[in-house]
């Protein structure tokens, strides 16, 4: 989970910064990205406006997991309520200018709001103009003008961008959705590589596991061994105690990612409750009456097998 300390630069009063990230564009890639620095534990705001491109779409079919498919707008609210769940906002605006700053970045939307943010994840499929400032820092493909980027990174500190802006896009909801988490977690990790070094970065992943994966006076030795020997040589010069500071919050993170058996029942049914939300109820109705005519059913059978 996040491996962030408590305050980061949009809850700072020192900086100007309103939010740590603004993410342009509510499709799949930018809804994938939210999730993903949420959880990371950045204030994260995706700005979304107007129709996604994944409305081109009469009904999404290919997106593993929903077998029989859902209609894109179904999966669009679904993406929206996941994003809100992990702590993230979603507003209507768009974004049309978005310029340097000493904190990061100045976006200006057409309503009219100016805010400062030290992170941007371009996400929007058919307007990249809003990055003009850019374009002498932004490479570019000749033939569509697709940005080049490196796992999401750009050359500009700060700016990543996912999805149909880039070189790499597919016009495939599933394949833009783990681009926008690609982009995400690359920002993650250029985060903590900030805070501390390259090897502490490097390492960060986004899971939880059994609680009996890590945990134990034996677990802590190993990882005081593997810190010492993989992730400390790396170290600039810091002073011990950043260092240290380094170490426990790794353990700390390892240790945040574990769930035992009723936390994962929990999680599973609420995750399942999450998901009605969004179904037709006359379809939940149909189906709950399905079964319990079933139930009836196999409990009948079992009576008269009984005499």
């Amino acid at each position: 989970m996040s491996t962030l300390p408590d305050e980061t630069p949009a809850s700072d009063p020192g900086t100007a910064v309103d939010r740590d990230v603004v993410v342009v564009g509510g499709g799949a890639a930018g809804l994938s990205a939210a999730v993903f620095l949420a959880r990371y534990g950045l204030d994260t705001l995706v700005l979304a406006r107007g129709k996604s491109a994944i409305h081109q779409c009469a009904h999404l079919e290919n997106y593993l997991g929903f077998p029989g498919g859902l209609s894109p707008q179904r999966f669009l609210d679904l993406g929206r309520a996941h994003v809100e769940e992990e702590g993230a906002t979603v507003e209507e605006d768009h974004v049309e200018a978005v310029d340097p700053h000493e904190d990061g970045f100045a976006v200006e939307t057409q309503d009219g709001r100016s805010l400062v943010t030290r992170y941007l994840l371009a996400a929007s499929a058919y307007d990249g103009e809003y990055l003009s400032a850019f374009d002498a820092d932004l490479e570019s493909d000749d033939e569509h003008d697709f940005l080049v980027t490196e796992a999401g990174r750009t050359p500009v500190d700060g700016l990543y961008v996912a999805g149909w802006l880039t070189r790499d896009t597919v016009h495939q909801a599933v394949v833009n959705a783990g681009d926008g988490a690609r982009a995400a977690v690359s920002l993650a990790r250029d985060d903590l590589t900030e805070r501390y070094w390259p090897a502490i970065g490097e390492r960060y992943v986004d899971w939880v596991v059994d609680d009996d994966r890590y945990g134990g006076a034996e677990w802590h030795e190993d990882v005081d061994d593997w810190f010492d020997r993989e992730i400390r040589p790396g170290a600039p010069d810091l002073d011990d105690e950043v260092i240290e500071t380094a170490r426990e919050e790794m353990k700390t993170a390892f240790l945040d990612r574990g769930i035992d058996e009723a936390e994962r029942e929990r999680r599973e049914r609420r995750g399942q409750r999450r998901l009605l939300d969004h179904l037709d109820e006359d379809l939940v109705l149909d189906r709950a009456r399905e079964i319990l005519a079933a139930r009836e059913s196999a409990d009948l059978d079992a009576l008269e097998a009984g005499e």
